[in-house]
């Protein structure tokens, strides 16, 4: 028998690629075992801490992902730019916006100007206010624009035209108008509840100038002289009782062709008046102590009689 008969009846296994002589053959595996590890992947095979490691960096990367994809939707949303937020652009000057802006709380601004030929609209639902100040030492000017008026607080308020010129100016001292002529235009004029000093009161042409007091009297006051004119046309003057005419140093000087007063009483005389009076109707004109005018025959004396009640009553 040869050597190899001899060890392959006896089970031992010798040679290249065999357990060496003597040592024991290898313990056979059940066939259940064997399928089972076929059939498992190879990552849960190899252990836990690494399929927990793999599984760690697989939802950073989904992460990372969603972070980058609503970086993206926030920068599109946003129209972000290297010059500014969408509408808002930063320019050398500040801030240059397209369209609308909402504030909801403070503006704070140096200047507020429009775009080149394009109008600027500020609108608010209550109230709009501009607000002046300087740290520590609050209000200096204010501007309140409500739903029916509009208030302004500060030392003083000017408006001037498109050249730089005063056209209004209000302090608590004076208002001063900057104008050739300052119209009142309205059926119930001009109220002053003080006075109006003034160089020259005149009415816009084609339109009548009426001067009145309601309720109490009409002072007509100047240190050197009141001068009257009417060119174009006549001068009223009607009160309820009574128009003074007062001069203290100097005189009232009428000075007209025609002086006409109507309305006079005259005088019962018991002289008849001669025969051209009738057909001219000529009369003097007399004076009572009182200054009260009247009118005589121009044959008789300006005497009025002992019991007259109606010549001289004022």
């Amino acid at each position: 028998m040869s050597r190899e008969e001899a060890d392959a009846s006896s089970g031992a296994i010798h040679g290249w690629g065999f357990t060496p002589t003597g040592d024991p053959p290898p313990v056979s595996v059940a066939s259940n075992g064997q399928t089972k590890s076929k059939c498992l992947p190879e990552i849960i095979s190899k252990g836990w801490k690494r399929s927990t490691l793999y599984g760690i960096l697989l939802f950073l990367m989904i992460l990372i992902l969603l972070n980058i994809a609503l970086t993206l939707w926030i920068v599109s949303a946003l129209r972000l730019s290297m010059k500014g937020i969408g509408p808002i652009k930063i320019i050398k000057d500040g801030i240059q916006l397209e369209g609308q802006a909402w504030v909801l709380d403070n503006l704070v601004a140096s200047t507020i100007t429009s775009q080149i030929a394009q109008p600027i609209t500020l609108h608010s639902f209550r109230n709009f206010t501009v607000l002046v100040s300087e740290p520590n030492h609050g209000e200096i000017a204010k501007m309140f624009i409500k739903r029916d008026n509009i208030e302004y607080s500060g030392k003083k308020f000017e408006v001037h035209d498109g050249k730089g010129a005063n056209v209004f100016h209000a302090s608590r001292e004076e208002v001063r108008v900057f104008a050739d002529a300052f119209a009142v235009d309205g059926e119930g004029g001009l109220t002053v509840n003080s006075a109006i000093q003034a160089p020259l009161i005149r009415a816009p042409p084609s339109s009548k100038l009426q001067l009145e007091s309601l309720t109490r009297r009409l002072d007509l006051r100047a240190p050197q002289s009141i001068y009257l004119e009417s060119r174009a046309g006549g001068i009223e003057i009607t009160a309820h009782t009574n128009i003074h005419l007062d001069s203290i140093v100097g005189a009232i000087k009428i000075d007209a062709p025609n002086i006409v007063i109507d309305n006079l009483k005259i005088a019962n005389t018991t002289i008849k008046p001669q025969k051209y009076n009738r057909a001219n109707k000529v009369y003097q004109l007399c004076a009572c102590a009182s200054g009260k005018l009247y009118l005589a025959s121009p044959d008789a004396l300006c005497t009025i009689p002992e019991n007259d009640t109606e010549l001289c009553r004022l």
